[in-house]
């Protein structure tokens, strides 16, 4: 049986609209909106980018997504689970947080506690400190910034550092979101805490644009994706970078490019390495991976896989090496390449795995 994508937010908005024309807000749920267009949401964004009336059907979506997990407890087992690592571990990952950044001390990161001055926090993140691919993006990111001698600049909050709490508010445990941020503001208060570099735009937009309407003390804090960083490096010469013949085309996430509009850094690096070709939607009008709205802990009755339209989108540039910016965006259009057989044929790596690879040592430099 074929299944059809449940989600139409169009459809969502008309369905409120008849809700409260007939007075019945209790249909709005249990009735004529059905959990799983609530839950096949990845909070993209590009319904409102595109509305043109300026509705924004996120808002209303991850209100009634509140309702069903406070009010009606209504999640499956994968769901429940997800908030229950988020209450146990402090993570979304369900690991213990006793050792979180111990391999990094093996690459000379050091903690805030034992590196006081430092100038950024380099928020690792849940992935960036369980999931094994996504810490290969962190350990590119690091011996770039010791290559640029920076790395005395730069600590990690080692076993302190928690979720920052986007999975719990886009599913709908606003309180949990409000417990972690408020913890983690107290941790950065604590830490004096001026910059965060973050590999990951969910944390990025989660510091940037929700921690300052929680406590405005956040906005002195400067938060830095790891794209925007890297650019800046580049640009004042601490590092120096070659340009090769790989031709490239980048996948913008959603929550860096659309939510945030950062776009021109990546591009900016990715011409200075080598060709760039642009699949259709791209930059602010980019198209989703799939993993976001906490997406990428469940799973969606769809017609066809987004993380698969996605690749397929990217891969028509004909391009060698698909540029992402994204730990979650890495897996997704991995584990679609994996199931699509076409490993081989496309390479998916992390911007700061691009200009690991692309670096000039300082010592070839000076030769």
């Amino acid at each position: 049986m074929l299944q059809v994508d449940p989600l139409s937010p169009m459809m969502i908005i008309t369905k409120i609209k008849h809700g409260l024309y007939n007075s019945n807000e209790s249909k709005l749920i249990d009735g004529s909106i059905v959990d799983d267009e609530l839950w096949a949401c990845t909070t993209c964004g590009a319904c409102m980018n595109t509305c043109p009336v300026y509705i924004r059907h996120v808002d209303y979506i991850l209100d009634m997504r509140r309702y069903l997990v406070m009010v009606n407890m209504r999640m499956d087992q994968k769901k429940s689970s997800l908030l229950l690592n988020l209450s146990q571990y402090n993570n979304s990952m369900g690991m213990s947080n006793y050792g979180r950044h111990d391999w990094l001390k093996e690459l000379g990161v050091k903690t805030v506690q034992e590196n006081p001055n430092f100038e950024y926090l380099l928020w690792v993140g849940c992935m960036g400190s369980f999931d094994n691919r996504a810490r290969d993006i962190i350990k590119s990111l690091v011996e770039i910034l010791r290559e640029a001698g920076l790395l005395d600049k730069v600590a990690v909050l080692g076993d302190e550092e928690t979720c920052c709490g986007d999975p719990a508010r886009r599913l709908g445990e606003e309180s949990r979101f409000q417990e972690l941020a408020l913890n983690n503001i107290e941790l950065f208060k604590k830490y004096n805490v001026k910059s965060i570099i973050t590999i990951c735009p969910h944390g990025y937009n989660t510091f940037k644009n929700e921690y300052p309407r929680i406590d405005p003390w956040m906005k002195n804090v400067k938060v830095i994706h790891h794209s925007e960083f890297l650019e800046q490096l580049i640009s004042e010469g601490r590092i120096k970078v070659g340009r090769n013949n790989v031709v490239f085309t980048i996948h913008d996430p959603c929550y860096l490019a659309r939510h945030n509009g950062v776009v021109e850094p990546q591009r900016n690096i990715v011409m200075k390495l080598g060709e760039l070709r642009e699949t259709k939607y791209h930059g602010t009008q980019t198209f989703c991976c799939g993993a976001g709205g906490a997406n990428y802990w469940y799973d969606v009755p769809e017609k066809k896989r987004i993380s698969h339209i996605r690749l397929e989108q990217l891969m028509e540039t004909n391009a060698q090496t698909i540029v992402t910016l994204c730990p979650f965006c890495n897996a997704m259009l991995t584990d679609a390449a994996r199931i699509k057989g076409v490993e081989d044929k496309v390479k998916i790596l992390d911007i700061s795995e691009i200009i690991r690879a692309s670096v000039i040592k300082q010592q070839e430099v000076k030769a």
